[in-house]
């Protein structure tokens, strides 16, 4: 049975080089089961992203590639792009 995390960010801007990152907000699905994990202030750093994502199979999201997914790595140093297969739904939509 596939592990899938759906994964989206608040940010204070669009640069991800001048402003922050403040929310990543990640829905966990596995066999019609589904739990939401928020990061925010203190949860907001590598450990604890990788553990909200431990066993996932494959993360989606939507533009991902793009702003979320390399947003995550400029600010929290975590390539996800590596560690985990992506499918960014701006694409499939």
């Amino acid at each position: 049975m596939k592990y899938r995390a759906y994964l989206d960010i608040e940010t204070t801007g669009l640069s991800r080089h001048y402003c922050d990152l403040t929310v990543i907000g990640i829905a966990l699905e596995k066999g019609g089961k589904i739990k939401v994990i928020q990061l925010i202030e203190a949860d907001l750093h590598e450990a604890r992203l990788l553990k909200a994502l431990q066993g996932v199979d494959e993360i989606y999201s939507y533009n991902g590639s793009r702003f979320d997914l390399p947003f995550i790595k400029a600010k929290l140093a975590v390539d996800l792009k590596q560690s985990f297969k992506h499918t960014d739904l701006m694409y499939d939509c």
